[in-house]
């Protein structure tokens, strides 16, 4: 109970982090969203650690939903569903939502996306829920440590947002691996060598889809800088063209050696006018600095006429035409008419005696002349800035959305240090960026999960199979040692275990089978004085006597293919099935002989030990062999009246 409020504890930590990390307020009301999985998820996890299955189910599984929506936005391709699509779905949407901030980072999302499948799968070994937190731990580690530009057209994983998504995934990672434990420490030997491979795999995964993202930001960023530098040539050719225009104009007036009259100034400045149309306007200046002539006359240039610009613009380089007879260029200025841009100023001499005459004056309007710069970068994909000394003068683009990085390139221009800036919006980014980094980790990821199940599955089944092949083995041996105890019972039950001779119930087996190989002799061999032996040298000795006299009998027996068996006590019994009555009583004294031969001491008598054998034999059927039994046992009877160690046989 206490480890479950634990695990609970750290659920609900995971959960007031979310809400109080990207809980959405203004300008940040695409929060929604992300908070709105993670809300799930933790509180999804907090009702499985409470043993709540369906409750669990239902808030991880609407987590999942957003979570692979989101996971989308990253991998489908842009000619399937294209960023302009995702940003018309989030258009009608309250707040600045767009697709930039409305996603974390792809590693953060990965890693919810673990820890949301595995706890719907119940965080099972066999569903491979320890290679899918080690897959989560080895994420958040990448996501940690990896450089935060990486985290293309996405929340950008530093500052608040960083500790706050590390730190949930950290926590519902640590509540997952402590759940775990258990059953991981008792199956860990199972589980140790596929969640090492798969794991490296993991991690080779990781690596390349690092190295590709960095390679892919590379592209980009060199894309977009040679987009910039072109804008800054075109610029920069743009005003020199101009520039050099304006010198034939003002070598034109020097050659005729007058300042201009009206209508001669308006027929020549009307054709430069129409080649370059973002000039403000072109103008002539007197030796005194006063506007004299003005093209095009309308408008705001027509209240320039008179106006003496040493007064209006002191700091202005007009000097230098009119008093050294250089050119004089300025940087970005004011100008009288409105608007930021520039004013080159070029002397007009009489050529006879080189007096000044006055001085062209070249009014470039900036704005325009970068719109048609840009002609190239249309489509709000880019903002674009002139700027000097760090001071922006111009701004043509999107002003939000930007990505974290852009461009500075300067522009050669006569008298000045401007500056062109480029900076793509994070939609452009999402368009232009290739989708092969996160489908090769997502890919690499997913064949690791399911190596790791194979190569799981794999040892479960060999261990299964071992163990059941070691209880079949153990069931054989089994089966074997019973059929050897049933063998040695049955061998018992028919069988003398003293002399290892049948005993009396295999006997009369064996007789019954033998009833229709007449003639059929039988013999009873009884010991002489037994007694004797067993009560002077001893039971022990005695039934070695029993062992040796049925050791010496049997061969004799059984090579006359007859069976000979213990009849109780110190007596014996042979059975001879095809034995005429003078060949069983020739085998009677070669069985008589064979036991006195065996010398054994017979303390009775004080010589060897012998035996008294009676004999019967039956020469056709029917065999009555009880009848039989006691014709053998009487002429026994007289073996042992007429003084032992003889053969006698029934009539």
């Amino acid at each position: 109970m206490t480890r479950r409020l634990v695990l609970m504890s750290l659920s609900l930590i995971a959960f007031g982090i979310a809400l109080l990390g990207l809980w959405p307020s203004a300008g940040n009301e695409a929060n929604a969203l992300l908070l709105m999985m993670l809300a799930l998820q933790a509180a999804g996890q907090a009702a499985w650690h409470w043993r709540n299955t369906s409750l669990s189910q239902l808030f991880l599984s609407a987590s999942l939903v957003l979570n692979i929506l989101l996971i989308c936005t990253f991998l489908l391709p842009e000619s399937w569903v294209g960023v302009d699509h995702w940003g018309d779905l989030l258009l009608n949407l309250p707040g600045d939502w767009h697709i930039a901030n409305i996603r974390p980072p792809i590693l953060i999302l990965f890693a919810c996306f673990g820890l949301t499948t595995c706890a719907l799968l119940r965080m099972r070994l066999g569903f491979g829920s320890a290679i899918q937190l080690t897959q989560v731990t080895l994420l958040l580690l990448f996501a940690m440590m990896s450089d935060a530009s990486l985290s293309v057209a996405s929340m950008v994983l530093a500052g608040p947002e960083r500790i706050t998504l590390t730190s949930f995934v950290s926590l519902l990672l640590i509540a997952q691996w402590i759940d775990l434990q258990p059953a991981f420490m008792q199956l860990w030997r199972r589980n140790l060598i596929p969640l090492i491979i798969s794991s490296s795999i993991t991690l080779v995964c990781l690596l390349a889809w690092q190295q590709q993202s960095q390679d892919e930001n590379n592209r980009i960023n060199q894309s977009t800088y040679v987009l910039g530098d072109k804008i800054a040539t075109e610029l920069s050719r743009e005003i020199n063209d101009q520039l050099n225009a304006m010198r034939r104009f003002a070598g034109f007036w020097s050659l005729m050696g007058q300042t201009p009259s009206r209508g001669e100034w308006q027929r020549l400045a009307r054709s430069y006018y129409k080649d370059f149309d973002y000039f403000q306007n072109i103008a002539f200046i007197d030796p005194d600095s006063v506007i004299t002539r003005v093209f095009p006359d309308k408008g705001r240039n027509h209240d320039v006429l008179g106006v003496r610009l040493l007064d209006a613009q002191p700091d202005t380089p007009l000097r230098n035409p009119l008093e050294l007879g250089i050119e004089g260029h300025t940087g970005i200025i004011d100008l009288i008419q409105g608007g930021k841009g520039m004013v080159s100023y070029l002397p007009v001499r009489d050529p006879r005696d080189g007096t000044i005459l006055g001085a062209i004056a070249m009014v470039v309007d900036l704005a325009p002349l970068l719109d048609r710069a840009m002609d190239t970068a249309r489509n709000e994909a880019f903002a674009v800035t002139l700027s000097e000394r760090g001071n922006i003068y111009i701004h043509v683009g999107p002003e939000s959305r930007l990505a974290p990085w852009g461009h500075r390139i300067p522009i050669e221009l006569p008298a000045t240090d401007l500056t062109l800036g480029l900076q793509p919006t994070q939609q452009f980014l999402a368009a232009t960026r290739g989708r092969l980094p996160e489908v090769t980790l997502l890919t690499g990821m997913l064949l690791a999960y399911l190596l790791f199940l194979v190569i799981y599955m794999y040892r479960r089944v060999s261990q299964e199979h071992g163990i059941v092949k070691n209880a079949n083995d153990a069931l054989r041996e089994e089966m074997v040692r019973r059929e050897r105890l049933q063998n040695e019972i049955q061998w018992l039950a028919r069988h003398d275990e003293l002399t290892q001779l049948p005993n009396r119930r295999y006997f009369l087996e064996q007789v019954q089978s033998f009833s229709g190989k007449m003639p059929l002799t039988v013999m009873i061999l009884d010991i002489d004085f037994f007694k004797t032996i067993n009560d002077k040298l001893g039971h022990l000795e005695g039934d070695r006597y029993l062992q040796k006299i049925a050791a010496v009998s049997r061969a004799p027996v059984e090579s006359a293919g007859g069976i000979l068996a213990r009849f109780g006590g110190e007596e014996f019994v042979v059975c001879i099935p095809e034995c005429p009555r003078a060949v069983g009583r020739t085998l009677a004294e070669e069985l008589r002989r064979a036991v006195q031969a065996a010398g054994l001491p017979q303390p009775a008598t004080d010589s060897v030990v012998t035996v008294s054998v009676g004999m019967a034999c039956v020469a056709r059927a029917p065999l009555r062999l009880d009848a039989l039994l006691q014709a053998a046992d009487e002429a026994l009877y007289r073996a042992k009246s007429s003084g032992r160690n003889q053969v006698q046989v029934a009539a």
